[in-house]
């Protein structure tokens, strides 16, 4: 599933990104060490009216970064990026009518959002990573399309090959835990490791683990550690308590 020559080119490709630092504000938000300063420009931002801005500051608001947590805010401001065809605001509002959260159940109303999600993102694919990454996530739960787990492989690693490491951090977890694969530790630690090298602190975070808990790796706390500090100096809250 995870070719040698696949792995070959998502190492050069990701640590060219790591070496330009080319980490996107959407990048901070999924990983959730977005700063103060950060969080106030997108309040400025989504409260004149910028559709982006709104649906970063729903997620802001839905995972508690910077904020107090408030699913309720955060259907608010995804609903108003929706309505202006936001990508990104169309799957989080389909998936908080899907399960109830902040909203009233409804998943009728979920798949009508995925489904337009799933039509916009299919246009935004050659142009944004993270299209290519909610693409693979729908085809991997059913969101808007029938659950298609070949073709979620192949938007995650078109995700990937554009530089998104997250995309290599979903992959890692599917292996890890035998997610819709069978488990494979050592896969999981080698995309994990690509990932990590290359400054994504969610996938530092998850090494560290791997070398705390002796998965895929001989048990070593002292390269544990060495991983949760520099997921930690990115100010990755969970690496930091990792820590402690």
């Amino acid at each position: 599933m995870t070719s040698k020559y696949f792995l070959t080119i998502i190492a050069s490709l990701v640590m060219l990104v790591s070496n330009a630092q080319q980490f996107t504000l959407e990048d901070s938000i999924t990983w959730g060490n977005v700063t103060k300063n950060q969080v106030d420009d997108i309040i400025q931002k989504a409260e004149m009216g910028h559709s982006t801005y709104q649906y970063y500051l729903g997620r802001c608001y839905f995972n508690g970064l910077q904020m107090d947590k408030d699913k309720y805010k955060a259907v608010e401001y995804y609903g108003k990026a929706a309505d202006k065809d936001q990508t990104g605001a169309l799957y989080y509002l389909g998936f908080c009518y899907k399960y109830g959260m902040g909203v009233v159940k409804n998943e009728s109303r979920a798949e009508q959002l995925f489904g337009k999600a799933v039509k916009w993102l299919e246009a935004e694919i050659e142009e944004d990573p993270y299209a290519s990454y909610y693409l693979a996530m729908c085809y991997n739960y059913g969101f808007g399309v029938d659950v298609d787990y070949a073709k979620s492989k192949q938007y995650y690693e078109k995700s990937a090959l554009m530089g998104n490491t997250q995309a290599l951090v979903n992959m890692a977890l599917d292996f890890q835990h035998g997610n819709n694969v069978a488990k494979d530790y050592a896969k999981a630690l080698e995309l994990f490791n690509i990932a990590a090298e290359a400054g994504n602190p969610q996938a530092q975070l998850s090494l560290g683990y791997c070398y705390l808990d002796g998965e895929g790796v001989p048990k070593n706390v002292e390269k544990a550690n060495e991983w949760f500090r520099k997921a930690a100096a990115q100010g990755l809250p969970a690496a930091i308590n990792a820590l402690k």
